[in-house]
């Protein structure tokens, strides 16, 4: 069945966003002149064009809120979480489907997304995958949720390969949560496949591409959350994380997020996203064949644009849904 998402954004959009009356803005018609310094990269040629383009058609960028503060802990590991912020800067490119006031709930995920490698370094950490989480009292519980994917995360695994990964965390629980299995959680179930197995090969930017596709739902009978995946074919059975370990997602509401991920620890600068190639043209790194999955656990495929969060169009754009799929990530950019 296929997917429309309401025209009447959910309050927790609203209030999401730091532009409270963020409306379609019109100009006059004619041409428009750029000027450009002949220094100007292609790079930086390729973003404004996608920042124009955002423009024209009136997105408004929402302020983000990051998918774990387990993040900062793997990333500074020993160090309290306060003293860590200002070394760290985190960056996303999602699109999102929110509950609504239109009575449509879902459940669970399905997405493919293209697998990529870099050399990266400790304090550098790039991810695309799949968010879902509680929005509790109508907003968003940062560190009450699970992600699904891969990444490439030195500081975790101790080289720059590309991996298959899960992650929780809940508040309300005895542990904070973590990624894998490093902590008591989640339950595995698969005997050939495990959270934390090295994706081999990976997708070569004008050659063949290596696919994941992750799927992770709520059971109906058990109220577990269930995850699915597969190499370059049809998701198996991984595991699941009990609906004990996250009190918040019993009987609410959930926010679904797919996307991509990349922070860094000061000094080392920020990595790419998806495949360092923003998302112009097909070179980008993609997500498809999207499906949202209801409570029963029916199939419905997204074929309308949907609202997004984006914690800088210039490092890291995303361009539109179309037929179940968009373009995400870029290079990254410098700051301080």
């Amino acid at each position: 069945m296929p997917f429309q998402y309401s025209r009447r954004f959910s309050a927790l959009y609203k209030e999401a966003s730091p532009l409270q009356n963020c409306r379609r803005q019109t100009t006059r018609s004619g041409p428009l002149h750029l000027e450009m310094k002949k220094s100007t990269s292609i790079q930086q040629v390729v973003s404004f064009a996608v920042l124009l383009a955002n423009a024209i058609v009136g997105r408004c960028s929402l302020e983000v809120w990051p998918p774990f503060e387990g993040h900062l802990e793997y990333l500074q590991p020993g160090v309290a979480l306060a003293s860590s912020r200002n070394s760290l800067s985190s960056y996303v490119a999602h699109k999102a489907w929110i509950p609504g006031d239109d009575n449509n709930y879902y459940y669970g995920v399905e997405a493919t997304l293209d697998v990529y490698g870099f050399n990266l370094q400790p304090g550098q950490l790039t991810e695309g995958g799949v968010w879902i989480a509680s929005t509790g009292d109508g907003h968003p519980i940062p560190d009450n949720g699970i992600q699904i994917g891969w990444h490439i995360y030195p500081g975790m695994h101790k080289d720059s390969r590309t991996h298959f990964y899960v992650g929780w965390g809940a508040k309300g629980s005895p542990d904070k949560g973590c990624f894998n299995m490093v902590c008591p959680g989640f339950r595995k179930t698969s005997s050939s496949i495990a959270p934390g197995d090295v994706i081999d090969p990976v997708s070569s930017i004008n050659g063949t591409k290596q696919y994941i596709t992750v799927r992770v739902f709520k059971d109906k009978s058990s109220g577990d959350w269930h995850v699915h995946y597969g190499l370059n074919g049809p998701p198996k059975p991984v595991g699941y994380f009990p609906k004990s370990l996250l009190p918040a997602m019993i009987d609410r509401p959930v926010l679904l997020r797919f996307g991509g991920y990349a922070a860094r620890k000061k000094p080392a600068p920020n990595p790419p996203m998806g495949n360092g190639y923003v998302p112009l043209s097909s070179t980008a790194a993609l997500v498809s064949n999207l499906k949202l999955i209801d409570a029963d656990g029916n199939d419905h495929i997204v074929n309308t644009d949907l609202p997004y969060f984006v914690t800088s169009k210039q490092c890291y754009p995303l361009s539109v849904v179309d037929s179940g799929q968009f373009f995400y990530g870029g290079p990254g950019c410098v700051d301080n």
